[in-house]
């Protein structure tokens, strides 16, 4: 995509065109476009926090205060508060977090533990009068213990002397020291100063109506899940040493008159941020703190503003995002970096709000962590995320611009959609697995494979590879690396490492690079299909939590629904994909989103969709599609079963066409037959009987190609291995591959002789 300020002539065209489709809609049209799809300007605001900490000259304890007012948004009396303490996953090796994560295999002995321990301690909660100067009761915190894991202490409940009536509102204090950990999985400290400060302050979780009554969501912090609460208003009062000054990056807006330096020499920032759910910040006083505007003008893509705008049924400008201030913490070694970073959000800043509606907030920083503590990296909180790469990558391989996007995204499906991530990841994950790929692919070249070599990587990727001496990798046997036998009566399975590959046979494998596949392309879309080397054990609907293997959790929460959300819009159409996708952020944006928002957005913006091919026309049932997907944990499987054909005494063909349905995935599914001559016969199968089958007789000529699906619209589909049938083979991409398997073979020994 061509940077801001370079000719664009090769698009204004198709600007131009659907532009005028955009003003041709009909005033009423347009006013009922901006109708439905309405963005809240602010959220509910349940509760608002009150926040005065200071870090210590250890540079990783925290000593806070705070003071919440919440707000009953209930239909009951609420006798209770509940919140969440996630620091307390690191205070010992039996929190839940550690038990569920050695069930996982997270790590093995001291690497699966934090390398300094954290944890936060409560000393004192009060319940604060209503009116000024009135007394305040002292309340009993109390650590809740969870089935499994009895010393956990990463929930807690306060139980109130009087219950807070719906509408209602309680306040409450309490004082509390968190000492955070050696960075580990998302948080914590490293060396020389640097300190991601999140879930470092106990946050009230969620009273909201589960299984027909009201009560408090708030479960412990599970190895396979992340966060869940309410939108609330923020004030921060921190103070730090004095070599902070300037070098805090946080959630919220700092004050105009803040950093100052106070007379003991350290440095106190004051900050505030509205409808957010949680609050962090990073200090870091080596790193560099720079800044730039996003002015969306700079960086207008005119032809896809305009199909939005038409989709939409507004004109351009009702889209076009508005103006952010960018700020980015960056390791002064990545300087070289920064505008690389500062194009990734800008054109995450730029797409996400054309495509949902504009960033609401006035700024959006990036952290780019230190080497040390690259374990709070690639992970997002309200308006601060942090992004991650290292030296030495290739440019084409889209770091740091794919991790910097996709944690951007989480602004717009965690951070405005605010969905419950403990029981429902995908609906975070898997909308953002999906906004990143197109914002990818709309920004940047596809992505190149790389392989390294002493440390750099350079384009390309071999055709063969020596197998390294794994367990499990029958060919490892074959270089003597490993032995490995099946099971063998009273002994077992053997499995034997008996030699690891020395340098000299990693540089061959390595050289010479000029015998490597110089350019192969990684599509985001198709390399989501991985998800179906494993077998899809549990259906979307199973809580993210209770997922039975890490794996799954890589499966449901990101790759599988980002298939599903690919393939309904490619089955509906970009033009009704894009309305449905603005209705459903528009009417998610700033409360909670539940599973079922996303199907009841579709059958009212994109009813009826139909597949048209051969005459034929077959509506999509998306209840049944949504069953299928998300409840039902069906197979989606076509294959061509027959393509058959026999030449008559008269010279005519007759020909006999079969495609199979083997999984119970029922969707409408194109079928395309290409005759020899070129030409193409395209035909519409309902999807719900076991079988399709069409014969044509008297035809002049043969087929030459059979293909299911042939505008890959069903992503979801397991196996794409049988969606196609030739009647002759076809040997160039065989031919193709054994060439340079055979040139990087010969030129591996080549080299293995000179240095002999």
């Amino acid at each position: 995509m061509a940077e801001p300020g370079e000719a664009r002539g090769l698009r204004r065209a198709g600007a131009a065109l659907l532009c005028g489709a955009a003003l041709a809609f009909p005033a009423g049209a347009a006013r009922a476009a901006q109708d439905a799809f309405p963005l809240p300007e602010r959220s509910p605001r349940i509760s608002e926090y009150r926040i005065e900490a200071r870090l210590l000259e250890d540079e990783k304890t925290i000593e806070g205060r705070i003071e919440v007012t919440w707000r009953n948004p209930g239909s009951v009396p609420a006798s209770e508060l509940r919140w969440h303490v996630y620091n307390n996953a690191w205070e010992h090796a039996d929190s839940l977090w550690l038990i569920e994560g050695r069930r996982h295999n997270f790590g093995r002995g001291e690497k699966g533990l934090p390398r300094a321990w954290g944890s936060t301690e409560v000393r004192e909660v009060r319940l604060l009068g209503a009116a000024a100067g009135a007394a305040a009761e002292d309340l009993h915190w109390e650590w809740v213990p969870q089935p499994g894991a009895p010393l956990d202490r990463t929930v807690a409940r306060v139980a109130l002397p009087r219950p807070v009536p719906p509408g209602g509102s309680v306040r409450v204090s309490l004082a509390f020291t968190s000492v955070m950990p050696r960075a580990f999985r998302r948080s914590g400290w490293g060396e020389n100063g640097y300190l991601h400060a999140v879930q470092w302050f106990p946050k009230l979780g969620v009273f909201e109506p589960a299984g027909g009554a009201w009560r408090w969501n708030c479960p412990p912090y599970h190895y396979l899940t992340e966060f869940y609460a309410d939108f609330a208003t923020y004030e921060l009062d921190l103070t730090l040493p004095g070599r902070y000054l300037g070098q805090v990056v946080a959630t919220g807006s700092p004050d105009p008159a803040s950093p100052e330096r106070l007379p003991d020499g350290r440095v106190r920032y004051l900050f505030r941020a509205d409808d957010v759910h949680d609050f962090a910040w990073t200090a870091d006083p080596e790193a560099l703190i720079l800044e730039q505007p996003f002015l969306p003008e700079d960086w207008r893509d005119e032809a896809e503003e305009a199909r939005v705008a038409a989709a939409l049924g507004l004109r351009p400008e009702q889209v076009r995002p508005q103006p952010v201030r960018m700020i980015l913490l960056l390791q002064p070694e990545h300087r070289a970096l920064s505008e690389r970073y500062f194009t990734s959000v800008a054109r995450s800043l730029y797409y996400f709000g054309l495509w949902y509606g504009s960033y609401p907030y006035p700024t959006i920083a990036c952290v780019d962590p230190p080497h040390d503590a690259g374990q709070t990296g690639g992970m997002e909180y309200p308006r601060l995320f942090t992004g991650g790469t290292s030296l030495g990558r290739h440019e084409r391989t889209l770091s740091p611009e794919g991790v910097t996007v996709h944690e951007f995204g989480h602004q717009f499906w965690y951070g405005l959609t605010a969905n419950d991530e403990f029981s429902h990841a995908w609906l975070d994950e898997g909308f953002n697995t999906f906004s990143t790929q197109r914002v990818l692919a709309r920004g940047w070249p596809r992505a190149l494979a790389t392989h390294e070599l002493l440390g750099v990587e350079h384009l390309g990727r071999a055709p063969l590879a020596l197998p390294e001496a794994a367990a499990g990798d029958l060919r490892a046997t074959l270089t003597l690396a490993r032995w490995e036998s099946p099971e063998i009566v009273f002994l077992g399975p053997l499995s034997l490492e008996l030699r690891r590959r020395t340098s000299i046979e990693r540089w061959m494998a390595e050289m010479p690079p000029l015998s490597y596949f110089p350019l192969v392309e990684s599509d985001a879309v198709i390399a989501s299909r991985s998800a179906h080397e494993r077998d899809w054990s549990q259906p979307l609907a199973v809580p993210t939590w209770a997922l039975a293997e890490e794996p799954m959790r890589r499966v449901n929460a990101y790759r599988r629904p980002a298939l599903t959300l690919e393939t309904m819009a490619r089955l509906m159409g970009e033009e009704r994909w894009t309305r449905v996708m603005r209705a459903y952020h528009a009417r998610t944006r700033f409360r909670h989103a539940q599973p079922g928002d996303l199907i009841e957005v579709v059958k009212e913006f994109a009813p009826g969709t139909a597949l048209v091919g051969g005459g034929e026309r077959v509506e999509v049932d998306w209840d049944a599609f949504w069953t299928q997907a998300y409840q039902l944990n069906d197979r989606l499987d076509f294959g061509v079963m027959e393509l058959n054909q026999r030449q008559e005494a008269d010279g005519s063909w007759t020909l006999d066409l079969g495609v199979r349905r083997y999984g119970r995935f029922r969707v409408p599914v194109e079928i395309r037959l290409t005759w020899e001559d070129g030409a193409v016969q395209n035909f519409v199968w309902s999807g719900t009987a076991d079988l399709w089958t069409h014969r044509i007789e008297n035809s002049p000529q043969r087929a030459a190609l059979l293909i299911v699906d042939p505008e890959r619209r069903l992503l979801l589909d397991r196996d794409w291995l049988n969606n196609a049938r030739r009647a002759r083979p076809d040997p160039a991409p065989a031919r193709n591959a054994a060439l340079r398997a055979w040139l990087w073979a010969q030129q591996v020994l080549h080299y293995a002789g000179g240095v002999g």
